[in-house]
């Protein structure tokens, strides 16, 4: 009798020796014929398999691989079989029907202690790059779930007693989803067992409920732009600026004919997101561009070497910010006329098209590469201007008198009033001391983030100014007769705004009523946030804190074990709401939002951005904290009871009758 053993080939005519050959954990694996399993009694088939497997003694088992589960699947059909008589018996009844096979593979395994299904990207979220793991364990029958992020650190675990997390090393599962990942062009679904010491893959096969998005857009684009709702004239006015002053231009340059004239941005749930066709485009040159695109998108690895920031080049920018600085700091606000308002709108339009060629190549291009290895938070004082970081230390100190004059806004949008204007959110910020630590300087950054600090402070300048403006303009159309209300005027679209003023009449597409559910839905987009991602028409990474996790995994920044109501912070009108002790939830983070934030007891952050400034907030005040703590916005309710754990890395949900019912803070 002829049994030939499978080893490992690249050129191989098996599945399993090309997996051995790639690394994989494949086990002893042989080619059977039937005309040589037909000519021997079953005795003797006993015997001789009985002498293959020497490695696992009397523990092992064996599995035989059936074939195809039907004429148009590539997944083999597995028969678990637990002794050398019934692998006998089992060859014996395949060989000797109708139709049989010519030959079949059979493997060793020993005893397994746990057994399941490894999926290398989430195989039900499009939007997030976790690994998946559903299996078995032994002495717990039940179907469980483990998934890892990408960085390879456990998220969630759907058992706590005999959990799959606990039984089978993660060393062992990372790495064959590693060698999976590199050795395979499309997410794969590898069927494994776990013998109590190591891993064995039995089959992989290409996930096929996984197709790519033919359109996606994301939320999280560039280094601290649009970070939360914005009104409809700001958004008009700045997504024209960097599509018109950025995007155009690099698409020209960059030869992307079929990229030039699609529209970079849109404005959905009150929120811009960007259109990822753009940085799958930039994969190549920019490592910052690869989680920018879906993981559908992403190329197998980021691009190593960054195109660079080259000395000229930062010289230009330099010079020419500081053009657009004198311009800005000389702007005066024109007599309230018809011609000289609308004059002094072009004056900062200009202005800002300017600003945003510049701003565009730092935030999306220069900063996001420099960051791609960066792995812990940037320091406080490389994300805040002057204003913003004396502020926030004078409130650190335990003092106030910075506050009354403050021109601070959170938020760049015109919208926002400053803390001098005495809006909500001023009478909510309070004192509430920290000690401060002093950073580690990052040198190789310093140039680059000091010229985006400036670009995003002149980008609050030109909002101040902007809302100066705004301001007399729509009082001048209010006594017209044409708004009912001055901040109307941010909820108009800037061609509408263009008729408004030109034509002296309110266009069709804004009226009063119309305006009025612009400005419901902008304040209730604000409080509730934004999905992640719209891949095809559908949203992903939301729902609205309706859909709760009792148990949230992130990693730790700042250690510490803190008890309080829950907050979420997904836009600058939250602020207010604030209270010292809160845990703070949150995704993206305007620095301006950060003398609020100091009153946090602990600090939740869902992404691992090192230029966050919540996380360089917490690590300088140390603020308990976690971050990479994926989903965390979309999984928890505002008022809901919790637990921090940082040193664990975890947020524990107190049950509901835990929530609060006092209304006094509402």
């Amino acid at each position: 009798m002829s049994i030939e053993v499978l080893t490992a080939d690249e050129q191989g005519t098996e599945n399993l020796q090309r997996w051995a050959a790639m690394g994989l954990p494949v086990p002893p694996s042989w080619r059977l014929h039937r005309q040589d399993i037909l000519d021997l009694e079953s005795e003797d088939l006993v015997q001789k398999l009985r002498a293959l497997p020497r490695m696992f003694d009397e523990e092992r088992y064996w599995v035989l691989q059936q074939g195809p589960m039907n004429p148009d699947s590539c997944r083999e059909s597995l028969l678990n079989l637990d002794s050398d008589n019934a692998l006998a018996a089992a060859l014996l009844a395949i060989f000797r029907r109708d139709q049989a096979p010519e030959q079949v593979i059979i493997q060793a395994l020993p005893r397994q202690r746990a057994a399941g299904v490894l999926f290398t990207r989430h195989p039900l979220r499009q939007d997030l790059p976790h690994m998946v793991v559903e299996g078995v364990s032994d002495g717990n029958s039940e179907r469980q779930r483990i998934i890892f992020d990408d960085q390879g650190r456990l998220v969630h675990a759907s058992h706590e007693v005999q959990s799959l997390a606990d039984a089978v090393g993660h060393e062992q599962i990372l790495a064959l989803h590693q060698a999976l990942k590199q050795n395979f062009d499309r997410p794969q679904a590898g069927e494994w067992v776990y013998d109590g010491e190591r891993i064995w893959l039995l089959q992989t096969l290409p996930v096929g409920s996984l197709p790519a998005p033919k359109e996606a857009w994301t939320r999280r684009a560039g280094t601290n732009l649009f970070l939360q709702a914005e009104t409809p004239l700001w958004y008009t006015l700045a997504a024209r600026w960097f599509k018109s002053s950025f995007w155009e231009p690099l698409a020209l340059k960059q030869g992307w004919d079929e990229l030039y004239r699609v529209e970079p941005y849109r404005r959905q749930h009150s929120h811009i997101y960007t259109n990822c066709a753009h940085f799958l485009a930039l994969q190549d040159e920019h490592p910052g561009s690869f989680r920018q695109v879906p993981p559908a998108w992403q190329r197998l690895q980021p691009a190593e070497t960054p195109a660079g920031y080259s000395a000229l080049q930062m010289t230009l920018d330099t010079f020419s910010m500081g053009r657009i600085t004198r311009e800005i700091r000389g702007w005066v606000k024109p007599a309230t006329t018809q011609e000289g308002l609308w004059h002094a709108l072009m004056q900062l339009d200009a202005l800002g098209e300017r600003l945003s060629k510049i701003e565009g190549r730092l935030s999306y291009l220069v900063v996001p590469d420099l960051l791609a290895t960066q792995h812990r938070p940037l320091p406080l004082s490389a994300l805040t201007t002057g204003t913003e970081l004396a502020l926030l230390l004078d409130l650190a100190a335990g003092q106030s008198r910075l506050i009354e004059q403050s021109c601070l806004r959170p938020g760049c949008d015109p919208v926002h009033a400053p803390l001098n204007e005495q809006p909500a959110q001023a009478a909510s910020l309070r004192a509430f001391p920290r000690e401060r630590q002093e950073p580690d300087d990052e040198e190789a950054l310093a140039r680059p983030l000091a010229l985006l600090r400036q670009a995003r402070g002149l980008r609050f300048g030109l909002g101040n100014r902007f809302r100066a403006l705004l301001r007399d303009m729509g009082a001048l159309v209010v006594n017209s007769g044409l708004l009912q209300h001055p901040d109307d005027i941010y909820f108009l679209y800037f061609d509408e705004l263009w008729q408004l003023w030109m034509e002296q009449r309110l266009p069709g597409s804004a009226s009063h009523q119309t305006i009025a559910e612009r400005k419901l839905r902008y304040l209730d987009d604000s409080l509730q946030g934004a999905p992640d991602w719209k891949m095809d028409q559908i949203g992903y990474g939301f729902g609205g804190g309706q859909r709760i996790s009792p148990l949230l995994r992130g990693q730790t920044l700042v250690p510490g074990c803190v008890e309080g109501p829950i907050r979420r912070v997904c836009s600058a009108w939250m602020l207010n709401r604030i209270t010292p002790g809160d845990i703070v939830v949150v995704d993206q983070v305007d620095a301006s939002w950060l003398p609020w934030l100091l009153q946090a007891g602990g600090i939740v952050i869902s992404g691992q951005d090192p230029a966050n400034a919540a996380a360089s907030l917490a690590m300088e005040f140390r603020i308990p904290a976690i971050w990479a703590a994926s989903d965390v916005m979309h999984s928890v309710q505002d008022e809901r009871l919790g637990v921090l754990d940082t040193v664990q890395g975890t947020l524990q949900l107190q049950p509901e009758q835990a929530i609060s019912t006092d209304v006094d803070g509402e």
